[in-house]
């Protein structure tokens, strides 16, 4: 009769695995792959499902898919001026974004921001997709606030404070500008009581009386 093993945690099997796969260096390098002309197998063969394809039902579902693409008959009735209803089909992926665009094409709204959708006191947002009303007929109550104003740029008029600048004059005034001569003694004794080095201030000045040739 032989005696009964004991059994070994998982930590302890863990432990004693990685310490004989450590015992010898890997034979393949860790980036090793195998040339694809020398793979003759994709690995163990899988039986076969033992499933019998059924074309009709496949037909059945895309039917049901596409009575579901029918759409929503929504009916869109305002509660406050200017009153309106409107009856629509809408396709059930639609979003009740474009519900507003439409309300927006029928000329009911200035502005989509003045629309706000409600079903049963809740408000709609505007990525819910009809489908997920849960119905093929719904009444949906419009909100219209009043449109936000347009914002528009008001052009200046001359004053005394507000002068209007003529920009003809400026290439007038850049011309005059190049007939300009520096004051060079005024800015060498500048630096002079600047740099306090003579060396220092004859090459400055050279650097600024080429530069300013150069510009002009």
């Amino acid at each position: 009769m032989s005696a009964a093993t004991a059994p070994v945690s998982e930590r302890d099997f863990t432990t004693k695995f990685l310490t004989l796969g450590s015992l010898n260096e890997p034979v393949l390098a860790s980036n090793y792959q195998k040339p694809l002309k020398d793979v003759t197998a994709l690995g163990v063969a899988l039986p076969a499902l033992k499933y019998r394809y059924n074309p009709n039902r496949a037909k059945r579902v895309h039917t049901n898919d596409a009575e579901d693409q029918n759409g929503v008959r929504v009916t869109l009735k305002s509660i406050r001026n200017p009153k309106f209803v409107i009856t629509n089909n809408f396709n059930k992926n639609d979003t009740i974004l474009q519900i507003k665009k439409y309300i927006l094409t029928e000329g009911k709204v200035e502005q989509i921001e003045q629309l706000k959708l409600l079903l049963k006191g809740k408000v709609l947002h505007d990525n819910l997709l009809l489908l997920e009303l849960g119905t093929e007929e719904a009444t949906i109550n419009v909100m219209v606030s009043a449109p936000k104003p347009q914002t528009t740029t008001t052009p200046i008029l001359a004053t005394e404070s507000t002068p209007v600048v003529d920009n003809e004059p400026v290439q007038e005034s850049i011309t005059d500008l190049e007939n300009i001569s520096l004051p060079w003694n005024d800015i060498e004794i500048l630096l002079q009581n600047k740099l306090n080095n003579a060396e220092e201030v004859n090459f400055a000045m050279d650097r600024l009386k080429k530069g300013w040739n150069l510009v002009k």
